[in-house]
């Protein structure tokens, strides 16, 4: 009876072996070296900051199509791209300026720009003013606040009297304009107002154009479950009026040069039981435009998907992995408890945070399932030194493996051989060579 309980287990370890060797033959390992690379290309000066309505967006659209479909992705309900229209910040071939006039018109101070004075993205309803004292509405340590026929303004110091820092566009924010100014021009500015008249010109306007999500699709065998995403924002920030490139390298290069290197282990390993959807989401800065775009489309394809998206993976200031939930969530929402246990088995460390900070935003607005892996570091965002440079592979190494083993927990129902091939072919071996022993040490007794 022995002997053939053995054989049985002898029988099974073998099996195990040949699966787990087959697996380790064929599986794609995803390297996060050329997550890296990918991140060097995205970021690079040559596509200057990827400004939804630019030239370069639209390169990076095309370059991430192509991509998708190098990896075996198909088109998502016949389409590669979704369409649609939004309000972005068209640069204008003009010089910007900040000068204080005279009554006869003469100027008193002409302010020089990115040393005094820049803009920051957040509007431009209105790209001019001019005001005198009568307008100023609100005077306070940091900021000028201006009323006009045309509407408000708002002059004001960023953090740190550092005018590097760029925010994201918001056509619907509040001020018609905002100029970031050094703590000196604010003083300078207030002291001179009196009897003369500021005139601000600030070169950028708001202008309509069409661009593009990226929709990847990898079919599973069950296609009446709504799919699993994967996705991330390719769109940053652009350059400003001096061509300073805002490069964005963990924000989001990184996101999405990760779902470009996931997309090609997890075709690698075959046909999944439920499919996965790959999304590149454009003019996430402008207000999570393109992941709201989407689910307008495809909400009704959509319900019950589980949504894993990647924003600003591999910083390399040691900062924890963040597991990011929407504003309602807690750590007991079932997704964000199963991410977090899987962190804890990896022995990684992390933590969480619950805002409504990027694309997975709309979709726990429409009570889909969704986080946001993210390496929360502010350092260098929505700045110039946000390069490739500072990029961490250890971190992103980290990411996926937590997220990979989510991700084929989810469409390959919890095929553990396909998690934990390495360790089923090392269990393999040690079964097979104790049960050969046990086996022959039986046949020799009998």
């Amino acid at each position: 009876m022995k002997k053939l309980v053995f054989s049985y287990f002898l029988a099974f370890f073998l099996l195990l072996l040949f699966y787990s060797t087959h697996l380790y033959y064929t599986l794609y390992r995803f390297d996060s070296t050329n997550v890296y690379k990918y991140i060097k290309y995205i970021s690079s000066d040559q596509f200057k900051g990827r400004l939804p309505g630019t030239l370069e967006n639209q390169e990076i659209t095309t370059y991430i199509n192509t991509e998708f479909k190098n990896n075996g992705l198909k088109p998502y309900k016949g389409k590669e791209l979704q369409n649609f229209k939004v309000l972005y910040p068209k640069q204008l071939n003009n010089n910007p300026y900040l000068r204080v006039l005279g009554k006869n018109g003469n100027i008193v101070k002409d302010f020089i720009y990115s040393k005094d004075f820049k803009e920051d993205m957040l509007n431009f309803k209105t790209n001019q003013l001019t005001f005198s004292e009568s307008n100023v509405n609100s005077i306070t340590d940091n900021s000028l606040q201006i009323n006009t026929a045309n509407g408000p303004f708002i002059f004001f110091v960023p953090r740190g009297n550092d005018l590097s820092f760029r925010s994201s566009f918001m056509h619907d924010s509040k001020y018609n304009m905002y100029i970031m100014v050094t703590k000196e021009t604010l003083t300078s500015l207030k002291s001179l107002l009196g009897d003369n008249t500021v005139k601000c010109y600030i070169p950028f306007e708001a202008s309509e154009t069409s661009i593009n999500n990226v929709m990847g699709y990898l079919e599973g065998t069950d296609t009446s479950l709504p799919p699993v995403i994967v996705s991330a924002h390719f769109d940053h920030i652009g350059t400003d009026l001096n061509g300073t490139i805002y490069s964005g390298a963990l924000d989001n290069a990184s996101g999405v040069s990760f779902i470009l290197e996931m997309s090609k282990y997890l075709t690698s390993l075959g046909k999944p039981s439920r499919s996965i959807l790959f999304l590149g989401f454009n003019a996430e800065e402008f207000g999570f435009l393109g992941s709201n775009q989407f689910i307008k489309e495809y909400k009704d394809n959509i319900k019950g998907s589980k949504v894993f998206n990647f924003d600003m993976i591999g910083s390399h200031n040691n900062a924890d992995l963040c597991i990011v939930g929407g504003k309602k969530d807690t750590v007991k929402s079932p997704l964000i408890k199963s991410v977090s246990n899987t962190c804890k088995a990896e022995k990684i460390h992390f933590n969480y945070l619950f805002e409504d900070a990027s694309d997975h935003k709309c979709f726990r607005d429409q009570n889909i399932d969704a986080i946001t892996f993210c390496d929360n570091d502010m350092t260098r965002i929505h700045t110039p030194n946000d390069t490739y440079d500072h990029i961490s592979i250890n971190a992103i190494e980290e990411c996926y493996n937590v997220a990979s083993k989510e991700i084929v927990k989810y469409t390959f129902k919890d095929n553990f051989i396909i998690a934990y091939y390495k360790e089923c072919f090392l269990i393999s071996i040690i079964g097979i060579l104790i049960f050969s022993a046990l086996y022959k040490k039986i046949s020799k007794d009998s």
